[in-house]
């Protein structure tokens, strides 16, 4: 009986023991359950790029990355936390006309990144300066091209004299160019074309090269006003110029090239002979030719150069003698020369009607001197100078 109990206890022990050891079992611990959540899901940003933020909301202890594998996408800030968080994040330009979309990783949810493509441009350009001018010996240069960003542009010559060394470019840039020399004598122009634009190049001809004549170069005109002409000889596009050393002398053109006629005009002259010149030039090693116009003029004499008066005044006269210089062109009764005879104060008073021409006589008058004071007056016929002197009143 006695072992029957102590058996009965050994039994209720044991099942004891085991239930003990199995409660002990179900309380072990265990980590929290990892659930995250992204907001928002996507996002779709310019052309040009920008900036995005995604808000990670996880248990605390619970730890997670950001991550992506598109190099146009830069993560800033929160590329891994622990429990809730944010990610910060950036968008490159997209240089390209197509759309593109990437991804941002943050456990097991995807952030999607969609990036529109560039707009279409119209492209529109400008170069500066428009052109150049270059001698024969030619050189080289450059323009410059402004443009929008992405708007290419491809430069071609027209001509072989004229070489490219830039050729193309995108948005601004320069174009570079050499022009040849030139060994002819005629002027060439060459464009270089770029988009919409042109840009012209011109360059003179070789003048060194031309040969050049003048006739006549010597005119001998008489006293009156008039035109002669001299011709000048040479190759078409051979360029001269012409100018004068004297104002009275004036002429039709003051440049041109290739054979021409010059016309000289020139002024009436009845004082001493003059001359001019016409100095026509080019640019070769003779330089140019001058061309003498020797105008005649006239000679001057009068018959009495002084005349003294009492103060009541009175009148008188005096001849002038002229002649013609050369003496060709006073014709046979030398009477070409014209002459006027002025006085340089109110009372003495020329009473010959003026102008004359050839030999003639000069009447005046002299008023009455009221003054006690003596005074001087002159008559001038070209380079002659009568005095007349008068007394003043007595008291």
């Amino acid at each position: 009986m006695t072992r029957g109990l102590f058996g009965g206890a050994a039994i209720a022990l044991g099942t004891a023991i085991a239930i003990g050891a199995l409660g002990c079992g179900t309380k072990s611990p265990t980590g929290p359950t990892c659930t995250i959540s992204i907001a928002p899901a996507a996002l779709t940003h310019e052309s040009g790029g920008g900036s995005g933020s995604i808000s990670v909301t996880a248990p605390q202890g619970c730890a997670w990355t950001a991550a992506t594998t598109d190099s146009w996408i830069v993560i800033n800030s929160g590329a891994s936390g622990d429990g809730s968080g944010t990610v910060a994040y950036s968008v490159g330009a997209n240089s390209t006309a197509n759309a593109r979309v990437g991804t941002i990783t943050i456990g097991s949810e995807r952030h999607t990144v969609t990036q529109a493509g560039k707009s279409a441009t119209a492209c529109t350009y400008t170069i500066s300066p428009s052109s150049a001018d270059y001698t024969k010996d030619g050189g080289s240069g450059t323009f410059t091209v402004a443009a929008a960003e992405g708007c290419a542009w491809t430069a071609t010559s027209n001509a072989s004299w004229l070489t490219l060394g830039t050729r193309s470019g995108t948005g601004n840039g320069a174009v570079s160019y050499s022009v040849a020399r030139h060994t002819e004598i005629e002027a060439r122009n060459g464009t270089i074309a770029l988009a919409d634009r042109t840009f012209t190049v011109r360059q003179s001809g070789d003048a060194g090269i031309c040969q050049y004549a003048v006739s006549p170069v010597d005119f001998n005109p008489c006293m009156a006003a008039s035109t002669v002409m001299t011709a000048i000889s040479t190759s078409a596009s051979c360029p001269w110029t012409a100018t004068v050393n004297v104002p009275w002398l004036r002429l039709s053109t003051g440049a041109g090239s290739g054979g021409s006629s010059v016309s000289i005009s020139f002024s009436e002259n009845y004082d001493a002979p003059r001359q001019g010149i016409v100095m026509i030039r080019w640019p070769t090693p003779t330089a140019g030719q001058n061309v003498r116009v020797s105008q005649a003029g006239c000679r001057y004499g009068v018959s009495r150069s002084s005349f003294g008066f009492v103060a009541a005044g009175g009148s008188d006269r005096f001849d002038v003698l002229q002649q013609s210089d050369p003496i060709e062109c006073g014709g046979a009764l030398q009477d070409r020369c014209i002459w006027t005879a002025q006085s340089n104060v109110a009372w003495i008073v020329v009473t010959t009607p003026m102008p004359k021409s050839g030999d003639n006589s000069v009447s005046f008058t002299v008023a009455a001197n009221n003054s006690a004071t003596a005074r001087v007056g002159t008559i001038t016929v070209r380079d002659q100078v009568v005095t007349i002197t008068q007394s003043g009143s007595p008291f």
